[in-house]
C-alpha cells in the first residue's frame, strides 16, 4: 500500500513528493540584535527555519519567541557537544525558545548553521513543540546542539523573533529563511 506523500521511483527506492515546502520570507539581518518574521500564515502543518549565522563576536545562543511572548512559558531539553566535552540539560519554564547554538559560529568563514522546525504551531488546541539541530566547525573546535521542546500556549503562531545572546546579528554575511512544510 503506497504511504501518502511519497511516489515510487522503480526499483531504486522512493522519493517525498514536491509541493510540500514553501518559502515565506527570507531575512538578511541588519546591524542588530535581532531577526523577526511577521504576519505568519496558518496554512501550513510545520515550519522551518533555516539559516547560516556569522557571527560578529565568536558566538551566541540564538533564541525565538514566539508572539512576542517573553514570559516563562517556555520548556526545554538540549544536548551539547564540542571536540572534548558534552553537556546535556532541561528547563521546564524559561522565556524563550532554544533555537540554536552559535557558540563556535563567528568570525568570517566559518558559519553556524542550523535548521529550527515548529511543528503544530497553528493548532489551536494544544501547544506548539519543536526542534533544533545546529552545528559549527572551526577546523576541529566546532560544536553540534540538538534540542526539543515546547510553548505553552495554544494560541497560533503568527510571528517568530530571534535573538543572539552574548552578541548581535551582523550586517552582513547571515541568512534566515523561513519556510512552511504540508
Amino acid at each position: 500500500m503506497p504511504i501518502p506523500g511519497i511516489v515510487a521511483s522503480g526499483i531504486s527506492g522512493s522519493k517525498i513528493a514536491t509541493g510540500s515546502f514553501y518559502s515565506i520570507a527570507t531575512v538578511t539581518p541588519t546591524s542588530g540584535s535581532t531577526v523577526s518574521f511577521t504576519s505568519i500564515p496558518g496554512t501550513y502543518k510545520s515550519l522551518q527555519i533555516r539559516y547560516s549565522y556569522l557571527g560578529s563576536s565568536g558566538g551566541g545562543n540564538i533564541l525565538a519567541r514566539f508572539n512576542s511572548d517573553t514570559a516563562a512559558n517556555y520548556s526545554q531539553h538540549r544536548l551539547w557537544g564540542d571536540a572534548s566535552t558534552t553537556s546535556a540539560s532541561g528547563t521546564a519554564s524559561t522565556n524563550y525558545f532554544y533555537a540554536g547554538d552559535a557558540t563556535y559560529g563567528g568570525g568570517t568563514t566559518q558559519p553556524c548553521v542550523g535548521i529550527f522546525e515548529v511543528i503544530d504551531y497553528a493548532a489551536g488546541t494544544k501547544y506548539a513543540t519543536g526542534r533544533t539541530i545546529s552545528g559549527s566547525d572551526r577546523n576541529g573546535s566546532g560544536s553540534i546542539t540538538l534540542c526539543s521542546g515546547s510553548w505553552r500556549n495554544t494560541a497560533a503562531i503568527t510571528s517568530i523573533t530571534l535573538t543572539l545572546s552574548g552578541d548581535t546579528f551582523p550586517s552582513a554575511g547571515s541568512t534566515f529563511a523561513l519556510y512552511g512544510i504540508n
